[in-house]
């Protein structure tokens, strides 16, 4: 593995992260403020919030997962 593809890598999934993870918590700051609906639309925003949680956390474990790797290769 070359420590510098590796490391493009990691750049590339730490923006991916901090993306996903600025969009989360506005997901879930307008979850806070938001207003009961019908059974569809409640039953469509618990959907999305999933969704959002779930892009989320696959990016945290892809970044997470990267670091490992990048601190092996160097050593760490």
């Amino acid at each position: 593995m070359d420590i510098n593809v590796e490391t493009k890598k990691l750049n590339d999934l730490r923006k991916q992260f901090e993306s996903a993870k600025s969009s989360y918590f506005s997901d879930l700051e307008r979850d806070v403020n938001r207003r009961d609906g019908s059974s569809r639309q409640d039953a469509l925003h618990e959907r999305f919030m999933e969704e959002s949680r779930d892009r989320y956390l696959a990016a945290k474990s892809a970044f997470e997962a990267q670091e490992k790797l990048v601190a092996s290769l160097r050593g760490n």
